[in-house]
């Protein structure tokens, strides 16, 4: 007999066995009510999980692009399209060949200035390339480096780690304790490097393959050819092509050789040639106080590049550099002509009178308050803060280190005088 059930309540049938069905059937229903829970659970967590929305996902990106280019035109805006293309992008394609042709049948001068570096070669770099006959590369924007030089973006010689060092010291808490050593390269060190001194007999080969002669000015040219200056055509509207780069103080032979390469109409180098009737390459010797040059070295590594170089470092530094320059000065068969910063600070027009008469261009009064008047003040006496650190402090700390290497400054024949606290 079937019992009937209200509305709503199990319906449980009685049997024989006096309800062992009602206890099986309860089990059932249990089990099945524990797993309607958990799917209700698992149904109400996904419930819960907050989805990002497709506004949100384009809010992030947009964010994210607009750092990035902000990055991007942050650097475009100092170092212009090179940051994209690269240098190379806009060599020329002339042969080895086609440039010596040019160059002597055109009878350019390619002026080569070298020097230690925070001694002034940019200063008068600027002043040099604004001369009406003379080309130089363009500003940092043009040609994608700091101080536009020449040996930041070529791929024939080395750097010497110049403009890597804000990357080396990065990082490096060891710096800041003065754990450096000669062994180490870049800005104020690299002179005392083994094989930095580059000249037309240890690097014999690179002057007999005419590449050489083709890279170098293939990767120049586009930067003398045009820039804001002379516009385009600059190559053929300059007398005198000039690069500036510190460390052509410790490659002039080298790159007399490369310059003056003699090179026949297949490309090979003539090595049984005699020496050409004419240079076709010039070099300046930019120099500065050592105790100012030191200094100001000292201040830069600290302040622009977080490192720390050694007084002792820096002062042999230039002094290997200027000996350096020295011996290059005596085998060279180009001309060569010495500028120091204090003279050319002191006394701009006399300065660069005597330079445009070396460069056989017009050094009229006319023409050089021209060059003065674009180029801007030029600051008098740039290490008055110098010996002043130097009488007050500087001494006491280093004053031995001038006894110690008197004879090697004097036999540089700089015309310093190297007692400042008189």
């Amino acid at each position: 007999m079937a019992v009937k059930q209200r509305k709503g309540k199990k319906n449980k049938s009685v049997t024989s066995d006096g309800g062992a069905n009602n206890k099986e059937e309860d089990k059932n229903y249990n089990a099945d009510k524990d797993k309607k829970i958990v799917k209700k659970k698992k149904k109400s967590t996904r419930k819960s999980g907050k989805k990002v929305s497709f506004g949100t996902m384009l809010l992030v990106m947009t964010g994210f692009l607009s750092l990035v280019g902000c990055i991007l035109y942050y650097y475009y805006s100092k170092y212009g399209i090179t940051i994209f293309l690269g240098h190379g992008a806009r060599d020329f394609k002339w042969t080895p060949y086609e440039w010596r042709n040019y160059i002597d049948e055109n009878e350019k001068t390619i002026l080569l200035i070298g020097g230690p570096h925070r001694s002034g070669t940019t200063i008068l770099w600027e002043a040099i390339k604004t001369h009406p006959d003379v080309v130089g590369f363009g500003d940092r924007f043009e040609t994608g480096v700091d101080y536009s030089e020449g040996v930041l973006f070529q791929e024939v010689y080395p750097r010497f780690g110049v403009g890597l060092e804000f990357k080396k010291n990065f990082g490096a808490p060891n710096r800041a304790k003065g754990e450096e050593d000669e062994k180490s390269d870049g800005l104020g060190r690299y002179a005392l490097l083994p094989d930095v001194h580059w000249t037309k007999e240890n690097k014999k080969e690179l002057l007999q393959d005419s590449s050489t002669l083709s890279k170098l000015l293939n990767r120049f040219a586009p930067f003398w050819d045009k820039n804001k200056k002379v516009g385009s055509d600059g190559l053929k509207k300059a007398k005198i092509w000039v690069e500036k780069s510190p460390q052509n103080g410790v490659l002039s032979t080298f790159l007399e050789g490369v310059y003056n390469m003699p090179v026949n109409e297949d490309g090979s180098v003539d090595l049984t040639s005699a020496k050409p009737k004419r240079s076709a390459t010039k070099f300046l010797y930019m120099t500065r106080h050592p105790i100012g040059n030191v200094y100001a070295i000292d201040k830069f590594v600290k302040e622009a590049m977080g490192g720390f170089i050694d007084f002792e470092i820096l002062l042999r530094n230039y002094i290997q550099l200027h000996k350096y320059m020295r011996i290059d000065e005596g085998n060279l068969d180009s001309p060569v002509i010495w500028a120091r910063l204090e003279d050319f600070t002191s006394n701009p027009p006399k300065v660069l009178k005597e330079i445009f008469g070396f460069l056989d261009v017009s050094n009229t009064d006319d023409v050089i308050e021209d060059i003065l008047n674009e180029v801007g003040d030029v600051h008098t006496n740039p290490n008055a803060k110098y010996v002043k650190k130097w009488c007050e402090e500087g001494i006491k700390q280093h004053g031995h280190l001038l006894d110690k290497y008197e004879d090697d400054l004097k036999a540089l024949d700089l015309g310093y005088d190297l007692d400042l606290c008189k």
